[in-house]
């Protein structure tokens, strides 16, 4: 077996966030969009065999679904950083029930970073991208 067939493992690290933030428009683009994300997920490899907790995005932009994301799994958490903690969130989702359209095997990716103590948000910098399962980009948000 050659090292290019090696699967890729995923190794979580002991991780706890917790937290609620809205997006009410992209700075950083011309088109309106709206999104907002709560989340409440814990990992400590010495008691949990898996990440666990919750986990919805909800989108309401322009260029993408909109929906209401829902984590069914958490297959990753880590985090990193004393000054400014930033976490790494992937796994499967569910769109839920009424959304405007349907995707199957939903993935998402989420990044928050916490920059500073003195923010009145929750979390200051904050990306996300949700995939169908061909690989599709359904819906994607980024703030700073």
């Amino acid at each position: 077996m050659s090292a290019s067939t090696t699967p890729a493992f995923h190794v979580s690290g002991l991780s706890n966030t917790k937290g609620s933030i809205v997006v009410p428009n992209r700075k950083t683009s011309p088109a309106p969009g709206i999104f907002h994300i709560d989340m409440d997920i814990h990992f400590d490899p010495a008691v949990d065999h898996f990440p666990a907790g919750t986990l919805s995005i909800q989108t309401y932009m322009v260029n993408g679904e909109r929906s209401i994301f829902i984590a069914s799994s958490i297959e990753l958490i880590n985090s990193y950083g004393k000054h400014n903690p930033t976490v790494y969130l992937t796994g499967l989702c569910k769109q839920a029930a009424g959304s405007s359209e349907t995707a199957d095997g939903c993935r998402y990716w989420l990044m928050v970073v916490k920059n500073t103590k003195n923010s009145s948000r929750d979390l200051d910098v904050i990306g996300f991208c949700i995939q169908d399962k061909n690989g599709n980009r359904i819906a994607y948000g980024a703030d700073v």
